[in-house]
């Protein structure tokens, strides 16, 4: 009888960390389709069609399934990153730093990227939802900042490239608050990106000059 507990241990373990993801993809959409202003746990759980005792049981409260959310989307973004970046190696060596920006654009655009941006909007006066955020934003960059460094190699060694990155990124970001807070069209922010790129590649030309 006790052969059979291991088993049915890992089938209960497994069945937790399946409703645990199911409520942290949740989370996402009813962020990235419902906004802040509608966030709350009871939408979460609808959502994810899970019972109020079960969310409960998980994230017991709203700041614990946020900052879980956070951690969720920094692994998703470890695992994804790499796999993204290596596109940035097809083709010719010239051209390579505008491929690696619209790369790092592109995740920036995805729906993850899009729950972050409201989670920012709303931490204006809520200290543990600003707290969380830093600490998002740091694990996201060193997410970043990790696999940029594996595909460039030494050229991340040299002064001032980390530096440059931080401003891209940032300068991404920037783009994207300012694009949700006056409710641009896509093909008016494709452009706007369009534009920033070209001032980006000159950032990064003195890092690689045969790769503008």
């Amino acid at each position: 009888m006790s052969e059979q507990h291991p088993p049915r241990q890992r089938r209960v373990q497994q069945r937790a960390l399946d409703t645990r993801r199911l409520l942290l993809d949740a989370t996402v959409r009813v962020l990235v389709d419902q906004g802040f202003a509608q966030f709350s746990t009871l939408a979460v759980g609808e959502a994810a069609g899970v019972s109020r005792g079960r969310l409960v049981h998980h994230f017991p409260t709203r700041t614990a399934l946020i900052e879980a959310t956070l951690d969720h989307l920094v692994e998703r973004y470890r695992e994804r990153v790499p796999l993204h970046l290596e596109l940035i190696t097809d083709g010719p060596h010239e051209g390579r730093i505008a491929r690696a920006l619209d790369v790092l654009w592109s995740l920036k655009r995805g729906r993850e990227y899009q729950a972050c941006l409201e989670l920012m909007a709303g931490a204006r006066g809520d200290d543990e939802l600003r707290d969380a955020l830093r600490v998002f934003d740091r694990r996201l960059g060193d997410a970043l900042s990790d696999a940029v460094h594996r595909l460039v190699g030494s050229m991340a060694d040299r002064p001032g490239f980390d530096a440059s990155l931080l401003t891209a990124i940032s300068a991404m970001r920037g783009l994207l608050l300012m694009a949700r807070a006056t409710g641009v069209s896509e093909g008016e922010l494709e452009g706007d990106w369009s534009a920033m790129r070209e001032r980006l590649v000159l950032v990064f030309r003195e890092y690689d000059p045969e790769g503008v």
